[in-house]
């Protein structure tokens, strides 16, 4: 603690609590009443009219703490060596405050100054310090106001632009909803009309039926009845009433034109739709971008009339994507799957991180490049093991692997007037693998899995093949072509493709293996690739129930030597033939 806080500490407890300053000449413990500066002590009652009949200190400045304002705070100390000489002079050269007697005796020659000058100039400079920081704390508090007024800007611009896109997209409903009513109107009336023409040829027909119906009984009477002499008197009449009958002789089925909904621009909508708006900083250039687009728009003469309902509306721009993923941190790259005449399809690419601080630490780690390795790390805290992430509730305990950092959520359901927003995701997995032994000869554990599963099920069993509500690419041992290390796909616990001899099981084999997963939440869909292979191993239709957690995993050190690393974002290659694979397995 420097002089001045002293001074000052001192300053308020002699005003706001005297009586907590005692005496230190005695240590007696008795009340401070005063202070001397030179022996800077505090003193009693007692002490002080001790102080004041020594000859040596009788003639020191003894202030009381009566007036506080009084006390010389700034009485100047004097010189240690040479008592009472006052301190009058600053030495430049030893940068110190010296008496009288010190200037002529070993600071004789020093460049000296008196120290009030002295004190004065460095007394002016520090208050041209404090003028500084003063303009520039001001600088700052203008800068924070500033930043502030941006603050509350940015949220009211916010709020007011939540509102425009509500109020947007409440009127695309609404348009919406006015033309599946304007077509339901449509078909009933349709289907109205065609009912009354129907029914005018039912019955006709009906009446028709009958008549040729008695005619025909009719004429069975008479065959039975008449006589030689009834027949010749009848033929004529039967005759003539046979031939009216089978002039209007009816088609085998009725044909009439049936009503049908047209999709004509459908797909170009949706086109429309899934580009429509953006989130700007610059309002200019969201406003620039919007002609830009109704240019588009108006010199496209294959519009349908559906669609020109649309094409001149002017609302602030949203984003590109329907369904941001905001769950995965930065590094998201989107691409645009084209394939023939097909529809175009979004795909993104988030970035994904391995959630070390929950690997299973027993089996596997994850090194400072990122990798997946299948064995403890080299150094651990002494309690590791099981007993400590036992105690450890957030490390797993079961699974022999490790999560991504960040669930992926479900979608919500979809309304009554728009579908459910998707849009596909994609990773992929490279790892290095050596075979170092067989187990048995016959029978190979997981050597790695990459897949993923349901948020509850995460920690449910040793490997992701094992759990419920839970999919995945395993190479190991598929249960079925034993001797064989396999490339299997499997759902829930239950094989449902395998791909023979991935790699050779013989000692010293060397293999890298690439993989990929394509997950479209929305639709429902799960596929794998094999990168290697450029082939679809399996697409899965499934029904999720709670958000999803990507799963890696890779396998016993004693048997194989692996290096899993996980390739998500802007990190992934994207090429031509991958981007056939991805289509493929979407569709």
């Amino acid at each position: 603690m420097d002089a001045v806080r002293q001074k000052k500490i001192l300053h308020l407890t002699v005003k706001h609590r005297p009586t907590e300053l005692l005496c230190t000449h005695e240590d007696d413990g008795n009340q401070a009443v005063c202070w001397c500066q030179e022996c800077e002590e505090f003193l009693c009652e007692y002490c002080q009219n001790l102080h004041n009949g020594f000859k040596t200190t009788r003639r020191h400045v003894v202030e009381t703490f009566g007036d506080t304002e009084s006390i010389g705070w700034h009485a100047e100390p004097v010189c240690h060596l040479h008592n009472p000489y006052p301190l009058a002079y600053f030495d430049k050269n030893c940068n110190i405050s010296i008496c009288a007697k010190c200037r002529i005796g070993e600071h004789a020659g020093h460049d000296v100054e008196i120290l009030k000058v002295s004190a004065d100039a460095a007394k002016g400079r520090i208050e041209q310090h404090g003028k500084n920081v003063t303009a520039h704390h001001t600088c700052h508090q203008a800068y924070l106001k500033s930043v502030s007024k941006v603050v509350n800007d940015t949220k009211k611009t916010s709020s007011a632009l939540k509102q425009v896109i509500h109020h947007t997209f409440h009127s695309l409903r609404t348009q919406l909803d006015q033309r599946e009513k304007e077509l339901f109107i449509d078909l009933e009336n349709q289907t109205k009309q065609e009912l009354s023409k129907l029914h005018t040829v039912q019955v006709s027909s009906e009446g028709e039926s009958k008549r040729c119906k008695w005619t025909s009984d009719y004429i069975r009477t008479v065959l039975k009845y008449a006589s030689n002499s009834d027949f010749l008197t009848l033929e004529s009449s039967i005759q003539d009433t046979a031939k009216t009958h089978l002039r209007s002789v009816p088609p085998e089925t009725h044909i009439a034109s049936a009503a049908s909904f047209t999709t004509g621009g459908l797909e170009k909508l949706k086109s429309y739709i899934s580009d429509f708006g953006s989130v700007n900083e610059d309002g200019s250039a969201a406003q620039a971008h919007t002609h830009a687009d109704q240019g588009t728009q108006t010199d496209d003469s294959h519009l349908t009339d559906l669609e020109n309902k649309y094409k001149d509306l002017k609302v602030l721009e949203v984003a590109d994507d329907p369904t941001p993923l905001a769950s995965f941190d930065a590094g998201v790259k989107t691409y645009t799957l084209k394939t023939g005449t097909r529809t175009p399809v979004t795909l993104q690419c988030p970035k994904l991180q391995l959630d070390a601080a929950r690997a299973n630490t027993d089996c596997c780690h994850v090194t400072t490049d990122g990798e997946l390795v299948n064995s403890p790390p080299a150094t651990r805290h002494r309690d590791s093991g099981r007993l400590r992430r036992h105690r450890d509730s957030g490390r797993l305990q079961t699974y022999r692997g490790i999560c991504s950092s960040t669930p992926i959520p479900l979608t919500p359901p979809p309304s009554n007037v728009t579908p459910a927003p998707h849009t596909p995701r994609y990773w992929e997995t490279h790892s290095r693998v050596g075979v170092l032994g067989a187990l048995g000869g016959w029978f190979w554990p997981v050597v790695l899995e990459m897949g993923v599963g349901e948020e509850s099920q995460v920690d449910s069993g040793q490997y992701v093949f094992v759990q419920h509500r839970s999919w995945c690419v395993s190479v190991g041992s598929c249960g079925t072509h034993w001797g064989s290390i396999c490339t299997s796909v499997c759902q829930q616990g239950e094989w449902e493709e395998c791909y023979r001899n991935t790699i050779s099981g013989t000692p010293g084999t060397q293999a890298t293996l690439h993989y990929g997963v394509v997950l479209d939440v929305g639709r429902g869909r799960l596929a794998f690739i094999d990168l290697d292979k450029e082939i679809v191993l399996a697409k899965l239709d499934v029904e999720w129930r709670e958000s999803l957690l990507p799963m890696f995993s890779v396998g016993e050190s004693g048997v194989d030597a692996v290096n899993m690393k996980v390739v998500s974002g802007v990190d992934i290659t994207m090429t031509d033939s991958k981007k056939s694979l991805i289509y493929n397995a979407l569709t």
